[in-house]
């Protein structure tokens, strides 16, 4: 969903961090009612895999967490070290996929589940496969949540599927913080800051990976269930959200312009903006993000020349791509990729 259509919309996460958050807050002895006053729920409704935290209490008891421990790296700690190994839904149908590619897809399917403020793409060059957590919404971005996150996911990737897993790069979208130097110690690799999102990046080869502890039985009951979940809390995409993905697939192909857009949808140019409109969105802003976003992208992995990206992004010639990258980011390109973000 486009982040304009999100702006003012209630934004839910699910229970499973939060549960652990409690859990660990409890052990170091802080009175639950707290814990109950923040969330605004009994801390036993955590444990329904059907219940939702707003996105708003979900942050709030963050800030909990850090004012009640003092410590800013608790979600570096909390990923690296979990309390516990207890996992949520999503979780256990990611581990029970046959590949570690076919488990990412599923991933992208259900990360609204995780968390409605954000979402996962999964993307590959010809030597390294990225995996983007997408914040559609400011509101919906929490440091210490993120930094758990991503130290989380690599901790379990390599106890379920290698421990010999290598890392290329992970980057975030926050700022580098006081507490930079907990980076080092967590992630076994570069760690860049300040980014369009983050992002953890490492060899194309490992997506054929097999799943050394997956179960085809156990992934078909959870499957089922997560499905009926998601059809009763998941909104039908929007319209702007069909034409992002319409104008991803068609930019290297010279096929980025409204009519033909708008036949793929099967209505007419004038229903197309009429539409979008509605949604507070214009074809030609649509068209907009989505070169800027993956002009960054292309940029921040360093795989393809100036050319290949304006080729890639459907720009007859460099110097435009170039006059429209200096508009969205006050530099140019060849700055932003060899100085502005080494």
């Amino acid at each position: 969903m486009a982040a304009r259509s999100l702006k003012h919309k209630a934004l839910f996460v699910s229970p499973s961090t939060a549960k652990t958050l409690s859990s660990y807050l409890i052990k170091r002895g802080i009175d639950p009612q707290q814990i109950e006053t923040t969330i605004g729920n009994a801390i036993s409704d955590l444990d329904s895999t059907d219940f939702r935290l707003p996105i708003e209490r979900y942050h709030a008891l963050w800030d909990l967490a850090l004012d009640y421990t003092n410590n800013p790296a608790l979600g570096l700690e909390l990923g690296s070290h979990p309390i516990n190994e207890e996992m949520g839904l999503v979780g256990h149908i990611f581990f029970n996929n046959a590949t570690l590619e076919l488990a990412l897809k599923q991933l992208e399917r259900y990360y609204s589940l995780i968390n409605e403020g954000m979402h996962i793409e999964l993307t590959t060059d010809d030597q390294f496969a990225y995996i983007h957590y997408l914040c559609n919404v400011k509101r919906a971005y929490c440091i210490a949540d993120m930094d758990r996150t991503l130290a989380i996911s690599i901790h379990r990737a390599k106890q379920y599927i290698s421990p010999t897993l290598s890392i290329e790069f992970v980057c975030f979208q926050h700022s580098a913080p006081t507490y930079i130097d907990h980076y080092s110690e967590v992630f076994p690799c570069p760690v860049q800051f300040g980014k369009e999102h983050c992002c953890i990046a490492f060899k194309k080869r490992y997506l054929d990976f097999e799943l050394p502890k997956r179960s085809s039985y156990l992934h078909k009951i959870l499957t089922g269930h997560i499905e009926s979940l998601l059809s009763r809390i998941k909104p039908k995409p929007s319209l702007s959200d069909k034409v992002r993905k319409l104008i991803e697939q068609k930019l290297a192909k010279d096929c980025v312009d409204a009519e033909h857009i708008a036949e793929k949808l099967f209505m007419s140019r004038h229903t197309l903006y009429r539409k979008l409109k509605q949604e507070g969105m214009a074809f030609h802003e649509l068209v907009d993000q989505v070169r800027k976003e993956k002009a960054l992208f292309y940029l921040s992995s360093g795989k393809r020349s100036l050319s290949e990206i304006a080729f890639l992004l459907g720009f007859s010639e460099l110097s435009a791509f170039s006059r429209a990258f200096k508009r969205w980011t006050g530099q140019s390109p060849a700055h932003y990729k060899n100085v502005g973000h080494e």
